[in-house]
């Protein structure tokens, strides 16, 4: 038997540490003297240690390596659920790249004294949404009024009730930017399907993966933010795929004073191919 400090000497585990453990149960002392309580442990437990010291190193918790020496007991199920835990470090490792990519993108963007609020745009998942939709040509980029109203009819006749964040969202058809013969698409998310009219649609709209970037101010913002969207996924290694939208989460519907809209300007992305 080896008293506890031998123990940690030749395990290269601290007594803290030692203790640790055995309050987890993850590596209990062979023997504890009843009336010091001084904790023994034997030679045999130098093996189990060192697989702790191992497992330690590759990064997984605690919880997980007593998980392992209960349960894996023979090096196929151990090398099938370690290939795991290296699917997810790898998963891990590419989100943490991304990171640090986009941490270097804004601070060279900050020191070149480039638009502040280029540091604000993010890529995130635009959910599955159930949706009241309408679509039609307008002449001018604020004419959109007339077709909120008849989403907002609609819903009102047919009792529809808008889901808990209803993504009042406005997605621009045409393949790049015009004047007028504006093509746009508006929706609200709803909590149910209604029943299609003539110009209103129900339908479902998958998840988007998209860089987005929400401020606080006027409509007139929006082209210079477009711009700084597009140089962020260029410097990143996305490429646009899909019509570009705008989710108002402030609009005239609620407030007058423009200053206090509150905008998420977004367009669809992917990785560029061989970019990692």
């Amino acid at each position: 038997m080896l008293k506890i400090g031998d123990f940690s000497t030749l395990s290269k585990i601290s007594i803290h540490m030692l203790r640790h453990y055995d309050k987890l149960g993850l590596l209990v002392p062979a023997q504890v003297d009843a009336s010091s309580g001084y904790r023994y442990y034997s030679e045999n437990q130098l093996t189990v240690a060192n697989r702790i010291q191992a497992l330690k190193s590759m990064g997984l918790g605690l919880s997980t390596i007593k998980d392992i020496l209960i349960r894996y007991d023979d090096n196929e199920s151990l090398a099938g659920y370690l290939g795991i835990q290296a699917t997810h470090k790898q998963e891990e490792l590419g989100t943490l790249k991304l990171q640090i990519k986009q941490l270097e993108t804004t601070i060279a963007a900050l020191r070149n004294h480039e638009n502040i609020l280029r540091y604000s745009i993010e890529v995130k998942q635009i959910p599955h949404r159930i949706v009241v939709s309408t679509r039609g040509i307008i002449s001018a980029y604020n004419q959109e009024g007339h077709l909120w109203k008849v989403l907002a009819e609609t819903l009102e006749s047919q009792q529809i009730p808008l889901a808990s964040l209803p993504y009042d969202m406005a997605i621009y058809h045409n393949e790049g930017f015009v004047e007028n013969g504006i093509d746009i698409e508006l929706q609200k998310a709803v909590s149910r399907k209604g029943t299609d009219t003539e110009s209103v649609r129900f339908k479902e709209t998958p998840a988007i993966l998209a860089a987005v970037l929400t401020y606080e101010g006027e409509y007139q913002k929006i082209s210079e933010i477009g711009e700084l969207i597009a140089n962020w996924a260029k410097d990143n290694h996305y490429e646009f795929c899909g019509s570009h939208f705008n989710i108002y989460h402030v609009s005239p519907e609620t407030e007058n004073d423009v200053r206090k809209m509150v905008t998420e300007v977004g367009f669809p992305v992917q990785k560029q191919i061989g970019c990692s």
